[in-house]
């Protein structure tokens, strides 16, 4: 089932479900995107309905998928730009370790930071990198019995803890050193409707880590005193990160 929600001459945004995805969370993505980028959006609960919208859409949001749905997606919708809930809280996950970092008085190239279960979010490892961060650790809780994580993370700055907020592996946000964990309600919002705009401003763009390191730098800067990133997004949020996707997409000089 596809529902569409469209406006005349605006672009469409395809709000795509894998199968850890519900109606409930793809309405509240196209709403957001509706409200705050102001562009129109189809809601298909499952990436098997992708085939019959393809070629009336303009953009591509999937929520929930494994790798090997994930390439299902990419083939379905080729030539269409693709963006992941993956993509975006990477991003405000880059975000709030730079901010983290900053506040503690850390430059990036003299940071150490330790990510738990990275290859739960492969482009988190490749942002980090590109945000100059100094020394990064990575874990499983395969190694814990071998390599407990509090004794991996004792002389780190950060841990970025991908293993979840709950359970035997929680870790205190009050605990030496400072942990950044996913909110899984929040975080893929923060930079979707600022990227898909730059993204509909520029249709023949795709998705870069160039792209998505602006965005957490905009992010980063765009969040108040207090917090490790904004807390919801809203429109003046969504225009800065969309002029960095933008300025990542057309560097100084570069024809635009």
């Amino acid at each position: 089932m596809v529902i569409a929600r469209e406006q005349p001459d605006r672009p469409v945004v395809a709000v795509v479900g894998g199968i850890g995805a519900t109606t409930a969370m793809l309405h509240r993505y196209a709403t957001v995107i509706e409200d705050l980028a102001g562009l129109s959006t189809r809601v298909i609960p499952t990436d098997y309905g992708l085939h019959a919208v393809r070629l009336d859409v303009d953009i591509v949001f999937l929520a929930r998928t494994s790798p090997e749905r994930m390439q299902r997606v990419r083939d379905l919708a080729a030539g269409l730009p693709i963006i992941t809930d993956q993509d975006t809280t990477a991003i405000a996950l880059t975000a709030a370790l730079l901010t983290t970092l900053s506040r503690a008085g850390r430059a990036p190239h003299d940071s150490s930071i330790v990510i738990t279960s990275a290859h739960t979010m492969p482009t988190l490892c490749e942002l980090v990198l590109m945000a100059g961060i100094g020394d990064i650790t990575t874990w499983n809780p395969v190694d814990a019995f071998t390599f407990p994580l509090p004794r991996i993370a004792s002389g780190a700055d950060a841990v970025v803890n991908l293993v979840g907020s709950g359970g035997r592996f929680a870790w205190s946000r009050h605990a030496a050193p400072a942990v950044i964990v996913p909110d899984t309600g929040r975080d893929p919002l923060l930079a979707l409707p600022g990227l898909l705009l730059a993204f509909a401003r520029h249709p023949d763009a795709r998705l870069t880590i160039d792209i998505q390191h602006a965005c957490a730098l905009a992010l980063a800067a765009g969040t108040p005193a207090g917090e490790q990133v904004p807390r919801r997004p809203d429109h003046p949020l969504v225009e800065r990160i969309a002029d960095a996707a933008t300025l990542a997409l057309h560097p100084q000089g570069s024809p635009r």
